[in-house]
């Protein structure tokens, strides 16, 4: 019995890799993934464009810069995401770094099956992406600049 629950689309990875290498701005950047539960695969959370020029977009263009709190008012209130964030981090001695981090947001009023779903792909996720600071978000008005600087600060000791 395989312990893979779901598959990782492609232009998934390759989009988080795409924000990994993104011009850093003082703003953030965000991507957002979902599971389709019909096909077992993570996918972007954005429905393809049939516009053939997407693909075309310089990857500064693709990932706009936004702010926290539109991040989370795109959240929804029942359903588990998968964000991949950079944004401008200064560390106590005053040094500047663009974490790449990985927050699995998971509502406790998520559905049983999907917060399953979600919680078994999340390693393969955060493994196949090449991402090493993952956090468990769970309420989504939890979710503050306060709330981030913490987690990260964590890895920067």
């Amino acid at each position: 019995m395989s312990s893979i629950t779901c598959t990782i689309n492609a232009s998934v990875l390759k989009n988080v890799e795409k924000l990994r290498l993104c011009k850093k701005t003082e703003g953030m950047k965000a991507y957002v993934a979902k599971i389709d539960a019909n096909a077992l695969e993570v996918v972007d959370n954005e429905q393809p464009k049939e516009d053939a020029t997407q693909d075309k977009l310089a990857k500064d263009e693709q990932f706009k810069d936004t702010t926290l709190e539109e991040v989370v008012e795109d959240l929804p209130d029942n359903a588990p995401r998968y964000l991949v964030l950079s944004y401008r981090y200064e560390h106590n001695d005053k040094r500047v770094s663009y974490p790449l981090v990985l927050v699995y947001y998971c509502p406790e009023t998520a559905r049983p099956a999907d917060r399953m779903l979600y919680a078994s792909t999340q390693q393969l996720f955060a493994t196949k992406a090449k991402l090493d600071k993952v956090y468990l978000l769970e309420d989504k008005d939890d979710f503050t600049q306060e709330w981030l600087d913490e987690k990260v600060a964590k890895y920067s000791r």
